[in-house]
């Protein structure tokens, strides 16, 4: 009889090896001897790697609890960023562009992923715009930044400080919170 939680073991070793090695490297034996399960276990819970694949989704994108001023959301975006670096935690924004990359279905991955993250930066910001350009703008910046430090190592914590990056990348974020808060001026009309 399995655990009650098994689910929940599984999931949290599943994610840990995607965001770690991919979709491709990673296989339901390794998620199981991660889970401490049995790969039988593993495939009674999910059908298929893809399957339990799928379940994750780009979970955990922790914007909500952000509960500051709308000045200040830029550079507490760029903070989280940088607190996971310096934890060694997994970043959920990477997990997620891994997700889309690595996924069986791509395509609806994809569509999947960028509605939850501008429906997310989106409603964090206050982007009522009908193309969420605003929150766009805010989402590729931050996953830029993630994927800069992450992936390419760029801003080493030994070259410059996180006050530094703080200070630079903090108000680049923040003119395009500023900038879903102004009203939408009106394009030029029609020409004749």
């Amino acid at each position: 009889m399995s655990r009650p939680d098994s689910r929940s073991t599984i999931l949290s070793a599943a994610r840990q090896l995607f965001s770690e090695h991919g979709y491709t490297e990673v296989t339901i034996r390794d998620i199981a001897a991660a889970a401490g399960v049995s790969p039988a276990l593993v495939m009674k819970h999910y059908q298929s790697k893809a399957e339990l694949f799928n379940e994750l989704g780009p979970n955990d994108i922790p914007l909500a609890e952000l509960d500051l001023p709308r000045s200040q959301l830029g550079r507490a975006l760029v903070q989280k960023i940088l607190t996971r670096r310096e934890h060694g935690i997994s970043d959920p924004l990477l997990v997620a562009v891994s997700h889309v990359r690595e996924s069986p279905d791509p395509d609806h991955t994809r569509e999947e992923v960028r509605g939850r993250l501008l429906s997310r930066f989106g409603d964090l910001i206050g982007d009522t715009t009908p193309d969420r350009r605003h929150a766009s703008a805010v989402a590729s910046q931050i996953l830029g930044l993630a994927e800069g430090i992450r992936v390419l190592g760029l801003f080493p914590t030994e070259e410059v400080s996180r006050d530094a990056i703080l200070d630079l990348y903090g108000p680049l974020v923040q003119t395009q919170i500023d900038a879903c808060a102004q009203p939408e001026q009106p394009g030029p009309g029609p020409t004749r």
